[in-house]
């Protein structure tokens, strides 16, 4: 059934799960649509079962673990633009997408809290090491390097400078959890701006 699987995944990185049709999954497959039904009754059935595949090189592949955390986020993003640019890569930015979805959610909620747990391992090891301090947010960090590599397409240069910069920030003691920094603050009332 790879020819199904195969055209499964084309179907859902082209339509979403919302869109998702088995009825061009059994075209492009080229099979009868019995032969799809009696092995998986369902769209989420088939959609699992197309989770379940993509799973596998993720469990046999896991995030680096080099002993330096620059190292670590720079191999690790490139990884996620490699595997973004293929079918798979943009299935699962469909799936991810679509997460508000209880259907959905019920579908990729274990895998993608597994692959989440794992980058906040390589961030925690870090702490653990003396690379940041110990109060640094792991998830936030990662969110900042991330919203900054994906405001641009693989670039090796910027991505570097980006887990560069957002290292030192992390260093700086602007990462940890409840900094003032982070809060408002900083940020003028309204009756503040009226006086400028």
């Amino acid at each position: 059934m790879r020819r199904v699987l195969d055209a499964a995944i084309v179907e859902l990185a082209r339509s979403g799960y919302a869109g998702f049709r088995m009825d061009e999954v059994v075209s492009m497959a080229g099979v009868n649509k019995t032969t799809i039904y009696r092995r998986w009754p369902s769209r989420a059935a088939l959609v699992t079962a197309l989770v379940d595949r993509m799973r596998k090189p993720l469990r046999e592949s896991p995030l680096p673990d080099t002993g330096d955390l620059e190292r670590d986020l720079v191999e690790a993003f490139t990884r996620r633009f490699t595997i973004g640019r293929k079918i798979e890569g943009r299935a699962w930015a469909r799936l991810l997408d679509e997460r508000y979805s209880p259907e959905v959610e019920a579908i990729i909620g274990d895998v993608v809290d597994e692959r989440r747990g794992e980058w906040r391992a390589m961030v925690t090891r870090a702490i653990d090491r003396g690379e940041v301090p110990p109060g640094t947010d792991p998830q936030l960090l990662l969110h900042v390097v991330r919203a900054i590599v994906d405001a641009r397409r693989l670039d090796t240069t910027w991505l570097v400078l980006a887990v560069r910069t957002v290292i030192a920030g992390a260093r700086a003691g602007t990462l940890e959890r409840g900094h003032r920094g982070s809060q408002r603050s900083h940020v003028p009332s309204a009756k503040q701006t009226k006086r400028l």
